[in-house]
């Protein structure tokens, strides 16, 4: 009688540990932007972001152009990346002059229909890049750069979404940055 006691508490302790690491939020007018698919929460040195569950992990390490680069991937191989500049000053103006001059907008010959924009979402302010690339096929980008923080050191995200992806991930942005919370010395790698 003890072992089935004892084996029912264990699952449903399990069953428990299970259903704390998904949540599913329903959208509310009027409130704060809160997620209406699934959460998961990535925690890693000082830093924890909540992200959509069917977002995957890409990489958490010192980057080429940040101090630190945490990026995470769509299903359909869109790429949120979020950089930490400890050791300069950066600007989401300055990642979006190397953007264009790195993929060649606005006068690349496989772009067309180029725009450049400020916007604001939520209470974060930066700009929007839109253009259609006609390489192979057309692909429609839209890459969305905001600065999260700007002291003790800037803290900037990039939201670089392909076709579909632009308009099923827009009411996953401002969530995703309401979501994330860091430590100014613990996010050091």
């Amino acid at each position: 009688m003890n072992y089935r006691l004892f084996f029912a508490v264990c699952l449903l302790f399990f069953t428990c540990l299970m259903s704390c690491g998904k949540q599913t939020s329903p959208k509310v007018d009027g409130g704060p932007e809160i997620y209406s698919v699934s959460v998961d929460t990535y925690t890693n040195k000082g830093l924890e972001v909540a992200h959509p569950a069917d977002w995957a992990l890409l990489h958490d390490e010192p980057g080429i152009i940040a101090d630190r680069t945490v990026a995470f991937e769509t299903p359909e191989a869109s790429r949120i990346t979020v950089f930490f500049y400890k050791s300069e000053r950066r600007t989401y103006s300055d990642l979006a002059n190397e953007l264009e001059k790195q993929l060649r907008l606005p006068n690349g010959k496989d772009v067309k229909s180029f725009k450049r924009e400020t916007i604001e979402l939520g209470d974060y302010k930066g700009l929007r890049l839109s253009w259609i690339s006609t390489g192979l096929s057309e692909t429609k980008n839209e890459a969305t750069i905001l600065r999260l923080q700007a002291k003790p050191y800037p803290v900037l995200v990039q939201f670089h979404l392909f076709d579909e992806d632009i308009e099923t991930q827009k009411n996953n942005l401002v969530p995703f940055m309401q979501g994330m919370s860091f430590n100014s010395q613990g996010v050091n790698q």
